[in-house]
């Protein structure tokens, strides 16, 4: 086990990338929302972690290549109307931190992430639908609609996390 300083910048960035996504999905549960204050901290964080996690420059010209691709091709999905803006700006902040070693897993746990949610939503709105919205929390109403739209950040916060232990940076202890 070689602790250093490097293990210990990808442990604070291990928590404070999570701990992002994390609220980023509670967020989103509570008002559609993710800001763009979130996803402009949870990109420029990574660039703050990157050098003493021990990322060379050429794994951080990967990281940024494949942040900046996702971006790109996640916006092309917001601007036909499958993905909503805040998702795609988590997407591409999320690839920064996981880069291009993590890209595949991440798409997996996200897309299976997102199918459990969606069941779940059909499952709780159908149960709504029979026996009436919840009056408080205000979010549950408004997670319940049957018209509502899923909060997918919470997704992508299940799948980038899942995706770390792939990422070059993750700590091995």
């Amino acid at each position: 086990m070689n602790l250093g300083p490097d293990t210990f910048a990808a442990g604070a960035g291990l928590l404070a990338f999570s701990g992002a996504m994390i609220w980023a999905g509670i967020g989103d549960v509570r008002t559609f929302l993710i800001t763009n204050k979130l996803n402009m901290l949870i990109a420029a964080s990574f660039l703050v972690f990157a050098l003493p996690m021990g990322l060379d420059l050429n794994d951080l010209a990967a990281h940024i290549g494949i942040g900046l691709l996702t971006t790109l091709i996640a916006l092309a999905m917001f601007l036909v109307g499958v993905y909503g803006g805040g998702d795609a700006k988590l997407t591409g902040a999320a690839a920064l931190w996981l880069g291009p070693t993590a890209m595949m897993p991440f798409i997996l746990y996200t897309a299976i992430a997102g199918g459990v949610l969606v069941v779940a939503l059909i499952l709780g709105r159908l149960f709504a639908r029979h026996f009436g919205l919840p009056k408080n929390p205000r979010w549950a109403r408004r997670l319940l609609r049957k018209s509502g739209a899923v909060p997918y950040g919470v997704a992508l916060g299940v799948g980038a996390i899942l995706a770390t232990p792939y990422t070059l940076w993750f700590p091995h202890f």
